[in-house]
């Protein structure tokens, strides 16, 4: 049977912050499980493939190849097409590409997964062009549904399926995962064309090396945030793979793409400070020359001085920390992270004073957040800086389906979810337009607030350590990526220049 597996073109706007241009490691992990010998796969990413291409369909800006490139990319053989849906600002774009596929190939079996149709599933089913989604973790899912497929039925019992029985909408809650992570073959990257990665050189992160790409060496999150929908998904388990499974993965990188350096997108990779720690030896006791950083962000209780010196002594360059607010009350009573502020100031005091890049996340414009507590996350802000911290993010808040926030913006009737609903979170990422969610802070105010937070902060650097802002000046000038911040304004110069998504020369 030949399976087609897409990841959507980009939403994308001139105004936006710079987005990443990553491997669709989710499609990667479906193909890697099943029979090469019963299952023809190939996968189309439509950002990277077309990375370099930008235009306009209805009130939408796109990156990446057009609905009609990507429909002349499926293998006529193709019988069933499986289209990943990460993100709710996303979902306009891949259900018109599952409509064009239906209405041109009427007999193809399309399968939506990813976080979105998992949280918004019968929203998902009720296109009537989706045929099934696969919920949550998929590997086994998507394998056992494509089984079903092949003997012509069966799909009722299968562990987190969402399908039509009669015309209605059944859903198979998720119940099983897989206990032991290292049982999952390693992503089927063989399937991409690595090199569009490289040449585009445009990671979550920053890319110090040029031959980079992601990993995942864990699972889940036990934390509860009410702004995050990752506990719906994961159920907050946590699980990771060995380090031995982890660096067995890295090595074979190396030898087959040339890969230099790592980026973990994991939702919290040092859940487990004693895993960083056996990761950090497994490198270190088979002399693998990597460097790797946590690009998704850390929690800062778990860096204490062993464990980021062992981490920097295995090649870690970077850590982020994810603060989310510099104001006790919404960590508390908001978004519900327990979190001490003090270990976010000790973490940043270690960090400075040693051989690695640190920076801070920040969200603005949550409900119930007033004006006094976003300038309680700038004020923290600036003293990272006076110690030294390398940069901030200072994000807007975006409800996401399945959060405790989002549930609760609807209870209020401050949100009706529905397609204007999603038209509103696209394009992400928008440098000057902002929805708040607070009472007491507008929109207007969110984003002059935004750009107060990194003014602040970046004159605190000026002022006190003005050779770490000539440094990412050169940087900037010259194409070298340390941090995220010089690959966003990298971006933005060479926008400017209008070459912001031209290839490198001499790239195929």
């Amino acid at each position: 049977m030949q399976v087609t597996l897409i990841s959507p073109p980009q939403n994308f706007s001139k105004t936006q912050e710079t987005a990443g241009v990553v491997p669709p490691l989710g499609l990667c992990y479906l193909a890697a499980v099943l029979d090469v010998d019963r299952y023809k796969v190939n996968i189309i990413d439509g950002v990277a493939q077309k990375y370099w291409q930008t235009y306009t369909w209805q009130e939408y800006g796109l990156r990446g190849m057009t609905f009609d490139e990507i429909l002349a990319a499926i293998p006529a053989e193709t019988k069933v097409v499986g289209i990943s849906n990460l993100y709710t600002f996303a979902f306009m774009v891949a259900a018109e590409i599952a409509r064009r596929i239906k209405e041109e190939y009427p007999d193809k079996i399309i399968v939506f997964g990813g976080a979105h149709p998992t949280i918004m599933t019968r929203q998902t089913m009720a296109r009537p062009q989706v045929d099934f989604v696969v919920l949550s973790e998929g590997e086994n899912t998507f394998r056992d549904l494509l089984d079903a497929i092949e003997n012509g039925g069966g799909w009722e019992d299968i562990d987190g399926l969402a399908y039509r029985k009669d015309s209605e909408v059944v859903i198979n809650p998720k119940t099983k995962f897989v206990k032991n992570l290292d049982e999952i073959p390693f992503p089927r990257r063989d399937l991409l064309t690595m090199d569009y990665y490289f040449e585009a050189r445009e990671p979550h992160g920053s890319a110090n090396r040029d031959r980079w790409t992601t990993m995942l060496a864990t699972r889940g999150c036990p934390y509860g945030c009410t702004f995050c929908n990752t506990p719906q998904i994961w159920q907050r388990r946590w699980r990771c793979r060995s380090p031995e499974n982890v660096v067995d993965e890295i090595v074979k990188l190396k030898e087959d793409y040339g890969v230099e350096e790592i980026h973990f997108e994991d939702e919290s990779l040092t859940t487990k400070p004693d895993w960083v720690l056996d990761f950090g030896a497994e490198l270190k006791r088979r002399n693998v020359d990597i460097i790797w950083q946590t690009s998704n962000g850390v929690r800062a209780e778990s860096i204490n001085a062993s464990t980021l010196d062992f981490m920097i002594e295995s090649g870690c360059t970077q850590v982020t920390i994810a603060a989310e607010s510099g104001s006790p009350r919404v960590l508390k009573e908001v978004i519900e992270k327990r979190l001490d502020l003090n270990a976010v100031k000790n973490a940043a005091k270690l960090a400075s004073k040693k051989p690695v890049f640190i920076a801070c996340y920040f969200m603005l414009g949550l409900p119930d957040e007033k004006i006094s507590d976003v300038f309680r996350s700038i004020f923290l802000a600036v003293r990272l800086a006076a110690y030294g911290v390398d940069e901030v993010v200072f994000s807007i808040f975006s409800p996401l389906p399945g959060s405790k926030l989002l549930i609760r913006l609807q209870e209020e009737g401050k949100v009706h979810i529905g397609d204007q609903f999603f038209d509103g979170l696209t394009p992400h990422g928008d440098l000057f337009v902002s929805k708040s969610y607070s009472d007491h802070i507008s929109d207007r105010q969110v984003v002059l607030l935004k750009y107060l937070g990194y003014l602040m902060f970046y004159l605190t650097k000026l002022v006190l350590h003005p050779f770490k802002v000539l440094h990412s000046v050169r940087n900037v000038l010259t194409g070298v990526q340390q941090i995220k911040t010089e690959r966003a304004l990298r971006t933005w110069l060479l926008r400017l220049l209008g070459k912001e998504h031209k290839r490198r020369e001499g790239s195929s």
